[in-house]
């Protein structure tokens, strides 16, 4: 039995990996340090007028504050640290994976961000909307391919079978 999460595949289409959607649709990632208090997350947030960023600890990424994190605290609290701000889960994507696997782990996982790492660094952070609109693209072009074929296929004079 087929997986239903698996998105149609054509000959001529590669398959839909994180690395050639950032290449098409480009997602920055702003980082701030773990050390840093809320409110330099709450000011890199407004100055890049994003939904959230990514907190890392030298080079490596522990976590992701966004705005549902940041209306959840008391405003008090903005000279805390981020440490104390995150839950501490960082799960992270790389340019290798699919999309339909970034999806499924951000739905089992319940996150609406996700960073990708090439290499050890920081290369994007990834929404839920940019994949679901990778995908949209991604059923599109595959789409345009089968149409193709069909034109192919049934030209007049050609031999079909």
């Amino acid at each position: 039995m087929p997986d239903k999460r698996q998105i149609p595949q054509h000959p001529r289409v590669p398959p839909l990996t994180v690395r050639r959607l950032l290449a098409r649709t480009p997602s920055p990632a702003h980082a701030v340090a773990v050390d840093a208090p809320v409110r330099a997350a709450l000011q890199a947030m407004a100055e890049h007028a994003v939904g959230a960023v990514v907190v890392v600890d030298g080079s490596r990424v522990v976590g992701v504050f966004s705005e549902n994190a940041a209306a959840s605290r008391d405003p008090a609290a903005t000279l805390e640290p981020l440490r104390q701000a995150i839950d501490g889960m960082a799960v992270v994507a790389t340019g290798e994976q699919t999309v339909q696997e970034c999806i499924a782990l951000m739905d089992e996982k319940r996150m609406r961000y996700l960073p990708v790492c090439e290499d050890g660094r920081l290369i994007g952070l990834l929404t839920l909307d940019d994949l679901l609109r990778g995908v949209i693209a991604h059923y599109e072009l595959v789409f345009r391919e089968l149409e193709l074929d069909q034109r192919i296929l049934f030209l007049r004079g050609t031999y079909s079978c």
